[in-house]
Parts: C-alpha cells; sequence; structure tokens
C-alpha cells in the first residue's frame, strides 16, 4: 500500500504540472479533458487515501482540490 500511495502522490503532482497549455500540447489532448482526468484521479487518490486510512495522502488531495476550487472559481468571475 505504501507504493500505491507514493505513485498516487506523484501521478496527482505530475498532472497538476500537465494541466497547462504546455501540458495538453505534450499529451494531444484539450485542456478541458486534462482538467477531467484531473478531479477524477482526485476523487479516486481520496477514496484510496480514506480506505487506507494514509491521511498524508488525504491531505494532499484536500489541498489540490480547494486550489481547482478556486482556480475555477477566478475563471468564471468577470474581469474588469
Amino acid at each position: 500500500m505504501k507504493y500505491l500511495a507514493i505513485a498516487l502522490l506523484l501521478g496527482l503532482l505530475a498532472l497538476r504540472l500537465l494541466r497547462g497549455r504546455w501540458g495538453s500540447r505534450f499529451l494531444g489532448v484539450s485542456g478541458r479533458v486534462l482538467d477531467i482526468i484531473y478531479v477524477a484521479v482526485l476523487v479516486i487518490a481520496g477514496v484510496a487515501a480514506v480506505a487506507t486510512k494514509y491521511w498524508l495522502l488525504l491531505a494532499l488531495v484536500v489541498v489540490l482540490l480547494v486550489l481547482r476550487i478556486i482556480e475555477a472559481a477566478r475563471s468564471r468571475t468577470p474581469r474588469d
């Protein structure tokens, strides 16, 4: 389980870094698809963290989810 948690941590951080314009071009998919994959992996990692009681992973998932919510809220607010 320890190796699964480490793989999930590294996967989440890699997806976080690849979510931009460069990652979209590098992977050959749209940014919207990367966002959907990112949120899906966050949910899966959160469920796995709760199931295995790996609290460090759960804390990272919560932080990344809060950052994603803030980014979504910023992109929807009209700019002056």
